[in-house]
């Protein structure tokens, strides 16, 4: 039976990745399966704006997406780092394909105003995606999305989650800079929802890590089978998974960076 996979891979996850991962993923569509991969790169996109001298504008700690940083969304996420991501995959044997939210108005999203062309997902449409994957094509998508009056950035996560709900994927992984979660001292191969939510209120988890168990989460609650983070600068790291369940304490099996 086919089963699809969704990838969320941070531009800055993609400089260093274990190119191990190319072959499990290569393996992963041998065996007649899907794959998506959905990127952000907002490290990039923050040196060209420091490049091009464009004052960074936040409101209640949330960057403003100004025209001048919209254009330079298309050009570096759209363009730069997009076509570095689809060149490795297909010197690597992937047939992937570049694409944005636009491509097909495949990601719909409404503006929100306080946060300038900043999107909010409310509609997929699947049939460009699906007609790629079945064709045996790996989609490479960007976060620039479909809005009303035009062009939308929108956050990489929460438009990985909206696609993978949109299409239903049987798998979600996140890949990052760390190994997994780590709670109680060590990493941890398997937690539940309701023990992740605890290590934010406790503060165990924070800074730069809320975001992404945030994301793993919303893709738990979405439906998602497996759900796991994943170190992206080893592939032999499984990772953690994560469940629904709030009965079930953690497992004892933990692993090391």
């Amino acid at each position: 039976m086919t089963k699809r996979k969704l990838i969320k891979l941070g531009g800055s996850v993609f400089e260093q990745l274990d190119p191990r991962y190319y072959e499990e993923w290569g393996q992963w569509l041998a065996e007649k399966n899907e794959l998506i991969i959905l990127h952000g790169g907002g490290p990039a996109l923050s040196a060209y704006c420091r490049d091009m001298n464009i004052k960074a504008e936040f409101n209640n700690g949330i960057r403003v997406t100004t025209e001048q940083v919209l254009l330079g969304a298309e050009r570096v996420l759209g363009g730069e780092v997009q076509s570095k991501i689809v060149y490795e995959l297909n010197e690597n044997g992937l047939p992937a394909i570049g694409l944005t939210g636009i491509d097909g108005a495949s990601i719909r999203g409404e503006q929100q105003p306080a946060f300038g062309a900043v999107g909010e997902v409310t509609q997929i449409n699947p049939k460009l995606f699906t007609t790629l994957m079945a064709s045996g094509f790996l989609p490479v998508v960007t976060s620039l999305i479909t809005g009303t009056e035009g062009t939308l950035n929108c956050n990489g996560d929460t438009c990985a989650i909206a696609v993978a709900k949109g299409l239903a994927v049987d798998e979600f992984e996140l890949l990052t800079d760390v190994s997994g979660v780590r709670l109680n001292g060590t990493f941890q191969s398997e937690v539940t929802v309701a023990e992740l939510e605890e290590g934010i209120e406790s503060t165990e988890i924070n800074g730069g890590m809320i975001p992404k168990v945030e994301a793993v989460i919303e893709a738990v609650r979405q439906g998602i089978h497996q759900v796991k983070i994943r170190s992206g600068h080893d592939v032999t790291s499984q990772g953690t998974r994560i469940k629904e369940e709030t009965n079930e304490r953690f497992t004892t099996d933990v692993f090391t960076s």
